[in-house]
């Protein structure tokens, strides 16, 4: 852990001078014209390192997470607000996909104590991975209910599933299952492994069920108040 912490923190800086070398040639003029073929294979350089960058700030987040370097701070929140906000930045990609959303709760869902950024990273993340794991003409859908003093939050999809000799491995570090690797070659393996870390630092739990080429439900519970 330690040295991937350093490996990473090491690697921003030269990532970064590569980014911006990149960018100059792809859009400022001043730098020389370029062929279309040329602007192609600077774009899929561009295009590589920012998945590089992208692992790298996976990477650090969970090491700043699991040492408890990366604070959370709870304040009370509408997770509907949320939910339809991050849905909004996901419109074009259902549109264009005709995939069918549905949020489903019951009127006076009370507000919910969370980290507001931590919670916005682990619903992005199982909302775009139901978006990208789902054909086209598919669905999503979302439903909150309150049980006690808990809020159960369901993410549900029928896209391509979890193989279930794989479904035991979905939550550690870089595991991908092979049908996911398919249709997206290019995932880090952490998405999971962040979001159910996030999910147990707020005194929550994490589940799902799984059946191939039918979907996959994801079973979220959180406490409603943090004192």
């Amino acid at each position: 852990s330690e040295f991937v912490s350093t490996v990473a923190h090491q690697l921003r800086t030269p990532l970064s001078a590569i980014k911006w070398t990149l960018d100059i040639l792809l859009k400022d003029a001043t730098a020389g014209s370029l062929s279309i073929d040329q602007k192609a294979l600077l774009m899929k350089a561009y295009e590589s390192n920012e998945r590089i960058i992208n692992l790298i700030r996976d990477m650090l987040g969970i090491d700043r997470i699991e040492s408890g370097m990366f604070g959370f701070s709870f304040i009370e929140i509408s997770i509907i607000d949320l939910i339809n906000n991050i849905l909004e930045e996901f419109a074009s990609q259902i549109n264009r996909r005709n995939i069918t959303v549905s949020v489903k709760s019951p009127e006076g869902l009370p507000k919910i104590s969370v980290d507001p950024q931590k919670m916005r990273a682990v619903l992005q993340n199982l909302i775009e991975n139901a978006l990208k794991y789902t054909k086209e003409g598919g669905t999503l859908s979302l439903e909150l209910h309150v049980e006690g003093d808990k809020m159960k939050i369901v993410v549900a999809d029928n896209g391509i599933g979890i193989p279930k000799e794989q479904q035991a491995d979905i939550f550690k570090r870089f595991f991908r299952a092979e049908n996911a690797k398919a249709v997206d070659p290019e995932g880090s393996g952490l998405g999971l492994f962040i979001v159910r870390t996030i999910i147990n630092r707020h005194g929550g739990d994490m589940t799902f069920e799984s059946e191939p080429g039918k979907g996959t439900k994801f079973f979220l519970t959180l406490p409603l108040h943090h004192t």
